[in-house]
């Protein structure tokens, strides 16, 4: 990587400077904060965060130094503030967290629409980055990559294999899974994953709506045995992968132009690789005589006219926000047919 000199200082671009032994260059290092909201276990903060501030350490010649904080400094559904006031200098934001702002990037979270987190992710970039641009529902901080997680499973402390079987069921869902899960006659309870533990612990609900990963990193297999898959998931999340705009800006040239390349849709993709990897672990993590099984092809039927109202509800808003929503929605699925083939 280029070397400036120490004369231009880094006290401008707020670094430090560190010789490297003497007489040599002078090479500054930029050390940024990333505040997370899960346990220091979860795979996000042990695995999946590590290897893509790995990949922008060489890439940076160890010039970009990305730590994960040792605990949260806020919720979840304050992810986008904390970065945007500048407490933290990265984050990644749960979109459904804060329903209103980010509604055309949440097209994404349709049923059934993606095969795995790291085809989902790398989709969910390249589509949303050509159609809309991150400066239209993102315009405050600086995204440096989004990615989604694993197809949604409904992991319960009964078996659930039929739409009788869902009827009344307490069910943990996120920002976005209320009205779905209430269209398949479920009872939902609304929380950040976070707080699932807890709900299947003191009986608030007796099944959940979450990725695989999640069984492991929030240790769920503690409280549900049965597992429903649902081929393309019943739902996915988006994540945004925020920085403070003002800290962004003090970058020298060649560091953001690092954080470029290991963001985008690369970035996508070591994160999106990052939730497959961990989906495979929590599926392994399941109880002892767990019950695995998939969605029947007719319960699908039914279960896709359940929810179909939710591409449709979808496409109206984005018509309602200037955008062609049929075509919008159409490309997405394209776009993750690409990535997935």
């Amino acid at each position: 990587m280029k070397r400036r000199t120490f004369m231009k200082g880094a006290a401008a671009a707020g670094v430090s400077v560190v010789a490297l032994s003497p007489g040599a260059a002078l090479a500054k290092t930029t050390s940024l904060r990333i505040a997370t909201w899960v346990p220091p276990t979860h795979h996000m903060t042990a695995n999946t965060l590590p290897k893509w501030i790995s990949a922008i350490s060489d890439a940076s010649n160890g010039e970009l130094k990305l730590n994960i904080d040792p605990a949260p400094i806020a919720g979840p559904p304050e992810q986008y503030n904390i970065v945007r006031d500048g407490a933290a200098d990265i984050a990644y934001h749960v979109a459904a967290y804060t329903p209103g702002p980010f509604e055309i990037a949440r097209g994404v979270e349709v049923p059934f629409l993606s095969p795995n987190a790291e085809v989902g992710s790398m989709a969910a970039y390249d589509w949303y980055d050509r159609n809309i641009g991150f400066d239209a529902e993102f315009k405050d901080v600086k995204v440096l990559t989004v990615f989604v997680h694993g197809p949604g499973v409904l992991h319960s402390k009964m078996p659930i294999n039929t739409l009788e079987d869902f009827a009344n069921v307490k069910v943990r869902v996120g920002g976005g899974g209320v009205k779905m899960a209430e269209a398949l006659g479920a009872a939902p309870v609304a929380m950040p994953a976070s707080q699932a533990y807890e709900a299947l612990q003191k009986g608030v609900a007796d099944a959940i709506l979450g990725p695989w990963e999640s069984i492991k990193g929030f240790r769920l297999y503690e409280h549900v045995n049965h597992h429903l898959e649902i081929p393309g998931g019943l739902y996915t999340t988006f994540f945004a992968v925020i920085m403070n705009r003002a800290k962004y800006d003090t970058l020298p040239d060649e560091q953001k132009q690092v954080l470029a390349d290991l963001g985008g849709i690369e970035g996508a993709r070591i994160l999106g690789k990052g939730w497959d990897d961990a989906d495979v672990a929590g599926k392994a993590s399941a109880a002892d005589g767990a019950v695995i099984s998939t969605l029947s092809d007719e319960e699908m039927v039914r279960w896709k006219e359940k929810v179909a109202f939710v591409e449709d509800d979808w496409v109206a808003l984005a018509n309602e926000r200037g955008q062609d929503g049929a075509a919008l929605l159409a490309d997405l699925k394209a776009t993750v047919e690409k990535y997935a083939g």
